[in-house]
């Protein structure tokens, strides 16, 4: 964001505690290895097209048709830009096609392979995809767009898009839903996630969001869980802070932490589900 840097940045125990969910959520590794056992049980049980949005090989989309849909959501994973694919996610499609809308799932190219730049690019050649060839009148005029973590910060990045310079209105969505978002990057560089990510003082620097601004007139919602680091709450905080034009204060979500929260987006009834449901009235 644009703010000095923290001290506490150069400190790579400190960075590594903020930063890496999976060092503080003791669970962590059952609750992600269940999320591509529920996703193959759903997309036996949820008629699905895969689609191609560009030429690299991870540049694929499922999209689960709602009957009669209302809207379309777009969801893209996390894992710090460098794990999981749509594979782990399609289990949050089944509440949201029951409550008839649209959801497509992309996969993304991954770091080291790929750069932030790189994965921020095809995340715009998906929604253009979509928005051109495969969405309804229907489903473009109430689409939204949504991620979790690293999903979260290319939800931000798509806000902060010239939609008008890829042929698309200025504001191709109604809203967008970032869950568990980071969007400074500066804290990353000093931890063992950024060997793969490879992002340098500048480049973090670069392609943060605080210093950005929103292109797309359409709100913008912040969710983290109540249980995550302080750092994941105040990069919610400061986004809002700097895009007030868009954005609300963030909401904490109680009782959850990083890896749970996102499975409410996947559940009637749950706050997370109902952030979502409101991008659509």
């Amino acid at each position: 964001m644009t703010r000095k840097s923290n001290p506490s940045y150069s400190d790579p125990a400190w960075c590594e505690a903020q930063y890496n969910p999976r060092g503080a959520v003791a669970n962590a590794t059952e609750i992600y290895a269940r999320w591509p056992l529920e996703s193959a049980r759903v997309k036996q049980k949820l008629s699905h097209v895969a689609l191609r949005y560009g030429p690299h090989a991870r540049e694929e989309m499922d999209v689960f048709r709602a009957p009669s849909a209302r809207g379309a959501l777009i969801f893209f994973h996390g894992g710090y830009w460098r794990a999981f694919s749509k594979d782990d996610f399609a289990f949050l499609a089944e509440a949201l096609v029951g409550a008839g809308i649209t959801v497509a799932m992309p996969s993304y190219p991954l770091c080291p392979q790929a750069s932030l730049e790189d994965i921020a690019q095809s995340s715009v050649s998906a929604v253009v995809k979509l928005w051109r060839e495969v969405l309804s009148p229907a489903e473009r005029a109430r689409l939204v767009i949504s991620g979790h973590s690293a999903g979260g910060y290319l939800t931000a990045a798509l806000f902060a898009t010239d939609w008008a310079a890829h042929g698309l209105p200025p504001t191709p969505f109604c809203g967008g839903l970032s869950i568990s978002g980071v969007f400074e990057l500066e804290p990353l560089v000093n931890t063992t996630m950024n060997t793969a990510i490879g992002l340098t003082a500048e480049t973090a620097r670069a392609w943060s969001h605080g210093g950005s601004c929103p292109h797309v007139a359409a709100p913008l919602v912040l969710c983290v869980g109540e249980q995550e680091s302080p750092e994941f709450h105040r990069q919610s905080a400061e986004l809002a802070h700097a895009w007030p034009e868009v954005c609300r204060a963030p909401i904490a979500i109680p009782g959850r932490h990083h890896f749970d929260v996102v499975e409410e987006l996947g559940r009637d009834g749950t706050p997370v589900f109902k952030e979502a449901m409101a991008l659509f009235a």
